[in-house]
């Protein structure tokens, strides 16, 4: 059990909110249920991809690891459940020109829209 919840990683295929949910499950069913939040919140983190620690740092004030664990769960959710998956990329939505199959946005663009966004941010 202990196991299961210190040396949980997201799998290659895993959304965010499958792996947040998994780390959950995994913990109510352990007796490391009343661990401190600072322990879960840290080792829910370190397990996840860090394109995710990226975005949810994005979304969230900066920092994930200054929201508390419950704020972190929920953030999380609701990111997986928005309009971006989170999910790898590679997934069937890039094709072999690098445009996406629903728009004409190429991957560059994309990138380079991501890093305006966060130069807007951190400047404000």
């Amino acid at each position: 059990m202990k196991d299961e919840i210190f040396q949980m990683v997201a799998k290659t295929n895993e959304t965010l909110e499958e792996y947040v949910e998994c780390f959950q499950y995994n913990l109510q069913r352990s007796p490391y249920a009343n661990l401190p939040r600072e322990v879960l919140k840290t080792t829910m983190i370190k397990g996840m991809k860090d394109q995710w620690v990226e975005t949810l740092n994005l979304i969230g004030k900066g920092d994930i690891y200054q929201e508390d664990y419950e704020n972190i769960v929920q953030l999380c959710i609701r990111c997986s459940r928005g309009s971006t998956r989170l999910k790898p990329i590679g997934c069937n939505a890039i094709t072999r020109d690098n445009r996406t199959s629903e728009g004409n946005i190429t991957r560059v663009e994309i990138g380079n829209l991501l890093e305006d966004f966060k130069t807007d941010i951190l400047g404000t």
